[in-house]
């Protein structure tokens, strides 16, 4: 049996537009202008690991939520927000 893995906002990367959470290769580009919005590939979210983790959905997408939100207050993030 695998357990669910905790998602934690230093399992991401941001790459210019990019969001990789790195533990599943999940990659998520917000929308500049639509705080709602992305695009998602889902990479191994939901699936077993070779660690045994599985990744959900609804926590991965919650956790770079937050770390967008964070990097669009940053003054180097704002340009991106804008």
């Amino acid at each position: 049996m695998h357990a669910h893995a905790e998602v934690s906002p230093d399992q991401f990367e941001v790459r210019d537009d990019l969001v990789v959470h790195m533990p599943t290769g999940a990659e998520f580009t917000p929308h500049p202008r639509r705080e709602h919005s992305l695009v998602v590939w889902t990479g191994e979210i939901g699936r077993a690991l070779a660690s045994g983790a599985v990744y959900r959905y609804d926590d991965v997408l919650a956790a770079v939520k937050a770390v967008w939100r964070e990097r669009s207050k940053s003054p180097e993030g704002a340009a991106v927000a804008a």
